[in-house]
């Protein structure tokens, strides 16, 4: 497996219009704040091969996501999402992402996943409108460097 730091950096050589490096990655920051854990960068994939947007940027965008945000961010959405539903159950994440983790929010009940979509949703909304323009930023940026 490559070094996280060395994917991190294929997103800033990303040849591509500076719209859809930027729809790729904040639709995949998006994605990478719901919990299918294991499955987000497949759907990532697929989607940006459906809306014909960057799939590299995509899949770097959930891959970031997780990395940077781990527990801490699945923590915070199922607070948010249980807050928002109203719901008093509790559930107690797994120091490490992994597969076992899905395993954990199957058999914490309904409540828990749904919570944890909730706040996901919320999140991802405010990560993809956040990555949006800084991303285009970015990459009209450095596209108009590397031509001189």
């Amino acid at each position: 497996m490559k070094n996280p730091i060395q994917i991190f950096k294929k997103l800033f050589t990303i040849n591509d219009t500076p719209e859809l490096v930027a729809k790729g990655f904040a639709m995949g920051s998006f994605i990478g704040m719901i919990p299918i854990p294991g499955f987000q960068v497949f759907v990532a994939y697929f989607l940006a091969s459906v809306f014909k947007i960057n799939k590299s940027a995509a899949c770097i965008a959930v891959f970031n996501t997780n990395l940077l945000t781990g527990p801490f961010i699945f923590a915070f959405n199922y607070w948010l999402g249980k807050t928002i539903l109203g719901i008093s159950s509790s559930f107690v994440i797994p120091q490490k992402i992994e597969l076992s983790f899905i395993t954990t929010i199957i058999s914490s009940g309904a409540d828990v996943y749904l919570s944890l979509i909730v706040g996901g949703l919320i999140t991802g909304i405010f990560t993809a409108l956040i990555s949006y323009p800084l991303i285009k930023r970015y990459t009209i940026y450095r596209q108009s460097h590397t031509k001189q």
